[in-house]
């Protein structure tokens, strides 16, 4: 006899998990398949650093400080224990990133205070020469607090390699079977065909050390520095692109990078490495929705393709497949609020974003193929 749930979510990254926590708060009987542990891949290895996009006022930006307002209200409430609201200083790269900085103050319309060197001084003096960013209300989180309370009342089984079947109007996976399955597999190849997608990748590494240094406030230039809690400060994270230096190599950087920045971090002790592929898109916004059946989509639109409106139910969809990630470095900036647009389009039809949607990767591939 097989077990029956509303919903199979295949993943327990921070998208998946998002997604579930809303639908099971909706009342949905929801089921989490993991291939290895909760958070085992990039979400595990986040710095999980809560924090506003700059920019100059485009929809990337908008989505972003978006999902970031809502993230930082959803973790003040629900996961309280696991929340650390401290505050960030935002520094440019360089003398050239500084010119930028300038810009974005104009297109800025979150609050935020211009610091300098004698604001912050366990921050080096160079490093903030040229001002920077402070946003109080910026936070962190910490992964694994959140993810075990988003679970808490959701069956979940692990060391589970899901394989989606669809059948007479359900889908099977071994001894599961449910109307509506959603793929939250980040970096990983997707279980269901879907050609007209691709998930990229970037490896990154992150730290925690062990040390006395007073770091009251995260700091974030190329790299982020979380507040000193409870003796353990983390620091992240690389971005690994064609890097041949070994992972302890890349470490000792980072490290080294971060005492240059945080001075008193000098002869801190390192007390755990982590790691994990960062799932993308090649247009660096999320993504969600629910899938669609090409080959009807061959048929039905005809080239150019330019009429096609996206959350349309003129959109041959897949039956009960949908897809959440390609959140980048911002998982848990991202996860709560595009897991509830997932969870409302899924329980309501309510149209995802436009700027979200899986759609815009449809008519691209469309297209593409003319």
């Amino acid at each position: 006899m097989k077990s029956i749930y509303d919903v199979i979510v295949i993943g327990a990254g921070i998208a998946g998990i998002s997604a579930a926590y809303w639908l099971n708060e909706a009342g949905q009987k929801v089921l989490i398949l993991e291939k290895d542990g909760l958070l085992s891949g990039a979400s595990g290895a986040a710095g999980a650093f809560l924090s506003p996009r700059l920019g100059k006022g485009g929809d990337l930006q908008l989505v972003t400080n978006k999902a970031y307002l809502f993230a930082l209200d959803f973790y003040k409430k629900t996961v309280p224990k696991g929340f650390y609201q401290k505050g960030l200083v935002r520094i440019p790269k360089d003398d050239k990133d500084a010119e930028k900085f300038e810009v974005f103050k104009r297109h800025f319309e979150l609050s935020y205070k211009w610091c300098e060197p004698k604001d912050f001084p366990f921050i080096s003096s160079e490093s903030l020469k040229n001002g920077a960013f402070y946003f109080e209300h910026s936070a962190f989180v910490d992964p694994m607090t959140v993810a075990k309370k988003l679970v808490s009342s959701i069956d979940v089984r692990f060391d589970y390699d899901a394989k989606p079947i669809y059948e007479n109007g359900f889908w099977h996976i071994g001894e599961f079977t449910t109307k509506n399955i959603v793929l939250a597999t980040g970096a990983d190849n997707l279980p269901v065909e879907t050609p007209y997608i691709t998930i990229g990748g970037v490896w990154g590494e992150r730290v925690d050390v062990k040390t006395s240094a007073k770091v009251p406030v995260t700091v974030h230039k190329k790299l982020s520095v979380s507040p000193n809690i409870d003796g353990i400060v983390r620091i992240g994270a690389t971005h690994v692109r064609d890097d041949s230096r070994s992972e302890i190599e890349r470490v000792n950087q980072l490290i080294q990078d971060a005492t240059e920045l945080v001075p008193q971090l000098k002869g801190c002790e390192l007390v755990k490495i982590y790691s994990g592929h960062r799932s993308a898109v090649n247009d660096h916004f999320p993504i969600a929705g629910n899938l669609a059946d090409v080959n009807e989509a061959k048929n039905r639109f005809k080239p150019p393709y330019k009429n096609i409106k996206l959350e349309s139910e003129e959109i041959p969809y897949l039956s009960g497949c949908y897809i959440i990630g390609g959140f980048g470095g911002r998982g848990f900036v991202f996860g709560p609020l595009i897991g509830k647009m997932l969870a409302d389009k899924i329980l309501k039809n309510k149209p995802i974003d436009p700027t979200v949607s899986i759609d815009r990767y449809l008519v691209r591939y469309l297209k593409r193929s003319n």
